[in-house]
């Protein structure tokens, strides 16, 4: 079930009214609260199963092994048992991963490894007839999310951060609670167990907060994404059948094709992940619960580090909370630090997808961030050591801006350069844009590839994107979410309103979140 479909809204109006029924009492009756937090348990399931009700089994034994792990280790002060339990939970966690979304990726890079060796020593190669691959099964939407939700929950048990919960149906809908269950943010125990546990009934303030992350979160997915994916798929292919059926048109498209793609498709995948992570966020609220901002307006940073601190928040935490600092963080040296760093955005990539693609992507952020924290990050300490007179010149600031501007161009078109191989379907794709990307161009400003030019591009990109990047930059140097309503009342109603109007004249409803795939 999709947030930007009318089956979606009927559903909600339906467990908004009885939510907001039952929390007319819950303050006060304490049979009110329980109702309303199984009511939302139940919704949560039917939300989740409206896909494929056999999933549902899958998050129902993550749930449970979870929770049973969670007070075996919280009963137990025998530290080696405390780890056989914590274990236990980790490998059924990750076991549930691999084998749904990781198999074939390492099957099949194993069994050509091995028939590269038997080809070299003259023996039987395998084939698809003597192997045993999972080509069927389809991926539950949202495994990666929720998996490491209910990990990170087991964890902080184990390391004493929280205390195991004990009522079953509470956590199960710490697991399952439906805003963020399929696209995060990935929330942690201690932040969203104690709303969950209270009586929840939704504030003027948050009413009007969620309201405008809802607007906001459509005005992303359903104007900017959706309508940016008409020009990225010309790119890259609406379909890997496109590609696989005809490998040989990759090599029509020019490079400046590519690079214009290559931003058009970190847009479009920004405003498709962030516009429904604040759906999630405004849905909540109207819940009265608050999630983690995911997203702060990336698009603005002038650092790699700061990119990462921008966007896709959840994620990033978990990784450092749980691998980084486990590994010693930069407690022990720089080579320490930048070893930790590499494995953090390997696991990243790998995270995203069992495809080459995605590990090249993540690879290439750890070598933009080790590359700046090694060349640039220590500059930039020494340059902080100005006194405030040299700063406040008029010369000195137009510097800063110059500079800001320039820092934020390289690292969008660096960023972008890796979704360019984020975005391709095989290694060999990959290869070919990436190259495509750097080349020489041809600047043809009429192809004849069925793409339009990079001229072509660029024009439908800020057609579609400016008003975003105005309301995004607002926000980013007035770091204030909220800021329209801190605005005139004419201004409030002229924003709202246009970004509703286009919403509703130019939005495109019903198509699918890119990152339920993950």
């Amino acid at each position: 079930m999709l947030f930007n479909t009318f089956v979606f809204l009927l559903f909600f109006l339906i467990v908004y009214s009885v939510f907001l029924g039952f929390g007319w009492f819950a303050k006060k009756q304490r049979w009110a609260y329980r109702a309303q937090n199984l009511w939302l348990l139940f919704a949560s399931y039917f939300f989740y199963g409206w896909w494929e009700w056999f999933f549902l089994i899958l998050i129902l034994i993550s749930t449970i092994i979870d929770y049973v792990a969670a007070r075996l280790i919280d009963s137990s002060e025998n530290q080696n048992r405390r780890r056989f339990y914590l274990s236990v939970s980790v490998f059924a966690n990750l076991g549930l991963l691999f084998t749904m979304k990781y198999y074939d990726f390492f099957a099949v890079n194993l069994i050509d490894s091995w028939n590269q060796i038997m080809v070299w020593l003259g023996g039987t190669v395998a084939n698809d007839s003597s192997t045993y691959l999972l080509k069927n099964i389809i991926l539950p939407v949202g495994i990666s999310f929720y998996t490491f939700q209910t990990m990170s929950y087991t964890i902080d048990v184990y390391r004493k951060q929280i205390k195991a919960e004990k009522d079953f149906f509470d956590f199960a809908l710490f697991v399952n609670f439906f805003p963020q269950l399929v696209a995060g943010p990935i929330e942690r125990a201690q932040d969203l167990l104690p709303q969950l546990k209270q009586a929840k009934f939704p504030t003027m303030d948050g009413v009007q907060k969620g309201l405008y992350d809802i607007l906001l979160g459509y005005f992303m997915k359903v104007y900017v994404a959706d309508n940016l994916s008409t020009y990225v798929d010309q790119v890259f292919f609406a379909a890997k059948s496109i590609y696989t059926q005809n490998p040989e048109l990759i090599f029509s498209v020019d490079g400046s094709q590519v690079f214009a793609g290559g931003f058009l498709f970190l847009t479009q995948i920004y405003c498709d992940f962030a516009g429904y992570s604040f759906i999630a966020l405004g849905i909540s609220r109207l819940l009265g619960v608050t999630l983690t901002v995911n997203f702060e307006t990336p698009e603005f940073s002038k650092t790699p580090t700061e990119f990462w601190n921008r966007w896709h928040v959840t994620l990033n935490r978990w990784f450092r909370d749980y691998i980084y600092i486990s590994l010693g963080g930069s407690k022990y040296g720089k080579l320490i630090q930048y070893r930790n760093l590499c494995i953090i955005f390997f696991l990243s990539g790998l995270w995203h997808g069992a495809n080459w693609t995605f590990i090249t992507w993540g690879c290439l952020q750890g070598l933009y961030t080790m590359v700046y924290l090694i060349f640039f990050a220590k500059k930039k300490e020494d340059l902080g050591d100005k006194t405030i007179e040299e700063t406040n010149t008029i010369s000195s600031k137009m510097m800063s801006i110059i500079t800001g501007t320039l820092s934020r161009i390289t690292v969008l078109t660096l960023i972008a350069y890796s979704a360019v191989a984020f975005r391709t379907y095989d290694a060999n794709m990959m290869l070919v844009y990436l190259q495509k990307f750097v080349a020489v161009w041809t600047w043809d400003l009429s192809p004849n590839n069925n793409i339009k030019s990079m001229f072509g591009l660029w024009e439908e990109y800020f057609k579609i994107f400016l008003p975003l990047l105005i309301i995004d930059g607002i926000t980013y140097f007035k770091k204030e979410r909220y800021w329209i309503f801190f605005t005139h009342p004419l201004i409030q109603a002229f924003v709202l309103s246009f970004m509703a109007f286009l919403i509703l004249t130019r939005g495109v409803f019903g198509k699918e979140v890119i990152y339920f795939a993950f």
